[in-house]
């Protein structure tokens, strides 16, 4: 799927611009818990959590020690978006995690307090995150 099948998103004045296409240390340029972004031609529905994504690129989900979940999908933006579940069973809003992107994300160490999470950018280059025992992440690097 390209770019050129997408309608831009309602959000794209968010989307993160990146010079080079390189997003080395890129904080996201949505604010915490914004909307994900509606809905494009060809895009897939989280079910039961709202939220649409591109399908081709699917979700992952990760599973912590604690049995609480949290899902990885790529927006219609092609940034990185996230929701998780609080330990009482309700979920967070969307939130971005920026980037340009154009491959599905990757989880790395499910079922860890520590996950790493993975992309192929627009460069070409697999970008990661790593979730810090704080429970932050990292930026993207490479």
């Amino acid at each position: 799927m390209t770019i050129s099948l997408l309608r831009r998103s309602a959000l794209a004045a968010t989307t993160l611009v990146l010079a080079g296409a390189a997003f080395s240390g890129v904080a996201s340029a949505a604010p915490a818990h914004a909307a994900m972004p509606k809905a494009a031609a060809s895009a897939c529905h989280v079910s039961g959590l709202g939220g649409d994504y591109i399908c081709e690129y699917g979700e992952a989900w990760l599973t912590y020690p604690a049995g609480n979940r949290q899902v990885f999908v790529i927006g219609t933006d092609f940034a990185v978006w996230t929701r998780w579940q609080y330990a009482g069973g309700s979920w967070s809003e969307w939130t971005s995690f920026g980037g340009k992107l154009r491959s599905a994300v990757r989880v790395d160490g499910n079922k860890t307090w520590t996950p790493t999470i993975s992309a192929v950018g627009d460069d070409g280059n697999r970008w990661y995150r790593h979730r810090l025992s704080s429970g932050s992440w990292t930026n993207w690097q490479s």
